[in-house]
């Protein structure tokens, strides 16, 4: 009930943000003209542990995501699920530079924007797939801690990108 309570309250803010054009700092990546080029992820996950390192460990994606700042300044209003503000949040390719390392924790920020009080213990965000294409867009990418229910089948594709991984 917990998580489906959690859920259904983030599912409110990104209505909110796509709605209403007062608040720019939701916009100013999302809608950046003249960054014509972006990363492609084909799995959600993964694009979350790079969202967590470049926006909230490293801050150079801006504007930093904050759910609880971003619901004060809405109450009231009806919002949509931060969830889709990460989905739709398109990332710079000349950022991909910046990744060295990422590593994953049910603790993590980015976690705590989508699910406020999600506990870490369920693997809704375990990274159980990603790609060697997905992987070789981050050229400086050396080492990862990874959340997975499947430790082997992501380490050979880590190991064939050169990618020293371990598991939290």
């Amino acid at each position: 009930y917990k998580n489906k309570y959690i859920k259904s309250e983030a599912s409110k803010i990104i209505d909110t943000v796509s709605k209403s054009r007062e608040n720019e700092k939701y916009y100013s990546n999302t809608n950046d003209t003249t960054e014509k080029e972006y990363l492609e992820f084909d799995n959600f996950n993964f694009k979350l542990a790079i969202i967590q390192e470049l926006m909230y460990d490293i801050n150079v994606l801006q504007p930093e995501f904050d759910i609880y700042e971003f619901a004060k300044e809405y109450k009231g209003e009806e919002i949509d699920p931060a969830l889709d503000y990460f989905k739709n949040l398109q990332i710079p390719k000349s950022l991909a530079k910046e990744v060295g390392s990422f590593y994953m924790d049910g603790g993590n920020e980015v976690y705590m924007n989508i699910i406020p009080l999600w506990d870490g213990e369920d693997g809704y965000f375990d990274l159980n797939d990603v790609s060697l294409t997905e992987l070789r867009q981050f050229p400086n990418l050396t080492e990862a801690t990874i959340l997975t229910d499947d430790f082997d089948k992501i380490k050979k594709i880590f190991d064939a990108a050169g990618i020293k991984v371990e598991l939290l």
